[in-house]
């Protein structure tokens, strides 16, 4: 991966592309929101250590993403959980321990955090724990895939996670929490609130913001320069061109079944 002189921008971001710390390039610890790159292989002379909060889906999927990198920047300690939801020592080969206890396992000085969880409650839940970990002294970073695209201009908040071919736009604004999930593009000056969650697929349009709290669904497609309210839950194939006020659901019927079985339709229209 090529390291760029071009300033990223982003807030307490873990990314590539952006590594004055390490490249020597002084043009880009000249933005006060700047954050050093510890993420792409050209600085893996630099790690930072990670506990991830969560052992579910969204832990492995990160899981993944981050050892599926020739020179990760992220070196994954361990894991915490809830003392409710503990129920194993070990996950993917890592320690578990208890979030109420974390600190003693992995102190914040030299553990940085970062809560990979869903969008449970409309992501309060996550929202929550990002809270709690901050109050117990963590900084929590934000993961983006190598093969994300975030322009020179943008700026990503603390605690997001940025997956694969999601392209983020020129002078676009992603705040704290924020989860953007494969293929999920937010197009120039764009804004997304904290906790915020954004699936595969999803467009957002240029100009447009996109309140606190929300959840956008699968190839959902949000118009350019409109506002969507706080804790909008917008349904997936959900097209919206005007903006919204708080707490609307936006969704769409599923297709109709045909009134042919599977048999009769490739019979009739000759697939087989």
């Amino acid at each position: 991966m090529t390291i760029s002189s071009t300033n990223r921008r982003v807030g307490p971001f873990i990314g590539h592309n952006v590594l004055a710390q390490y490249t020597g390039i002084p043009d880009l610890a000249k933005h006060d929101r700047m954050r050093w790159c510890l993420l792409c292989g050209a600085c893996a002379m630099k790690k930072t250590d990670l506990i991830i909060f969560g052992c579910g889906k969204v832990a492995d999927i990160l899981m993944d993403a981050i050892t599926g990198e020739p020179n990760p920047g992220f070196v994954p300690a361990g894991f915490c959980v809830d003392a409710a939801h503990y129920a194993q020592a070990q996950y993917n080969g890592l320690p578990v321990v208890k979030a109420e206890e974390v600190a003693q396992h992995f102190p914040p000085g030299r553990y940085k955090m970062l809560v990979a969880i869903g969008y449970h409650q409309m992501n309060a839940v996550r929202a929550a724990r990002v809270a709690d970990m901050r109050a117990r002294g963590y900084t929590l970073v934000s993961y983006v895939h190598p093969a994300a695209f975030v322009a020179a201009s943008a700026t990503i908040g603390e605690n997001c996670i940025i997956l694969d071919n999601v392209s983020i736009g020129a002078h676009a604004e992603l705040g704290d929490n924020v989860c953007l999930y494969p293929g999920a593009t937010v197009a120039h000056h764009a804004k997304v609130g904290d906790n915020t969650w954004v699936t595969a697929g999803t467009t957002i349009g240029g100009s447009t913001v996109i309140g606190k709290n929300g959840f956008l669904g699968l190839n959902s497609t949000i118009g350019h320069n409109i506002s969507i309210g706080n804790d909008n839950f917008i349904g997936a194939g959900a097209v919206l061109t005007r903006s919204t006020r708080d707490k609307e659901v936006h969704i769409i019927p599923d297709t109709p079944k045909h009134r042919l079985d599977t048999d009769q339709f490739l019979k009739l229209f000759r697939f087989d």
